[in-house]
């Protein structure tokens, strides 16, 4: 009796480490069901062109969007991530792509799903930035949103966006600056 009752406990305790091994896979929307397209400006009217740059940041303090918040970190082989290491990411960036995906610009819809390999992070909590064409000062930033176990579509709505940009992100070319 005690070996049966060990044997489901090291059974279960396997379960649950499958479980707590196990990452996240989301869709990521900006789709005009959500409200008017990104703009080119703040107070513009031309909607975001595709192919313009989307960079995905990880807040890893859960304290909002700010300057100390990393991109996530990417695995060894993206974007199939067969080895990891576990806590990685197949990609931290893609391009707005609107008009192909979704027949009108100014919108975006991820192709590969965003992925974090084997295992959640402690703090799931991911956003995303819209760049100038210059490819560091950011034009637009979303709302923080909750990565969960599994796959997951995650999509923003206009209200979810806020429009302009604290300068440009500093851009470390070499250990020396």
């Amino acid at each position: 009796m005690s070996r049966w009752i060990a044997a489901l406990a090291l059974a279960m305790f396997g379960c649950v480490s499958l479980v707590s091994a196990q990452g996240f896979s989301a869709t990521l929307y900006y789709a005009y069901t959500g409200g008017d397209p990104l703009y080119t400006t703040c107070e513009g009217t031309t909607p975001i062109e595709d192919g313009r740059l989307v960079k995905i940041f990880h807040d890893v303090d859960e304290d909002g969007p700010d300057d100390t918040d990393p991109q996530p970190i990417l695995c060894d082989v993206p974007p199939n991530c067969e080895t990891g290491p576990a806590g990685t990411h197949n990609y931290n960036q893609f391009t707005m792509n609107g008009l192909v995906l979704l027949g009108e610009a100014g919108y975006f819809g991820t192709e590969v799903n965003f992925t974090g390999v084997f295992n959640m992070p402690p703090t799931p909590t991911y956003y995303l930035r819209v760049y100038e064409p210059d490819g560091t000062t950011v034009l637009w930033t979303s709302s923080v949103k909750t990565m969960a176990i599994g796959p997951q579509e995650i999509t923003w709505s206009r209200a979810e966006w806020t429009c302009g940009s604290g300068g440009p992100q500093c851009v470390v070319r070499d250990e020396q600056e």
